[in-house]
């Protein structure tokens, strides 16, 4: 890996330090691809990896406009 892909693989980990994780899925995308979706007590951040990707893409999420209902804090 080159350091800049280094440096952004590690940015976007770093999202993690300091929040709390309240639950943690599994799915698979496809064949070649799954997903890891990590909910905190601040919101929700989705890790597609795929085999041939040398770092994962990362999507955050907000808390309130993206988790149904169901796991919206009373």
């Amino acid at each position: 890996m080159n350091s800049d892909l280094e440096s952004e693989c590690a940015a976007n980990l770093m999202e993690l330090v300091g929040k709390r994780v309240v639950d943690v899925e599994f799915r698979a995308h496809d064949d070649k691809c799954w997903r890891i979706y990590i909910t905190t007590d601040s919101g929700r951040i989705v890790m597609t990896f795929c085999r041939d990707w040398k770092c994962p893409v990362v999507e955050k999420r907000d808390k309130v406009k993206d988790l149904p209902d169901s796991r919206k804090a009373n």
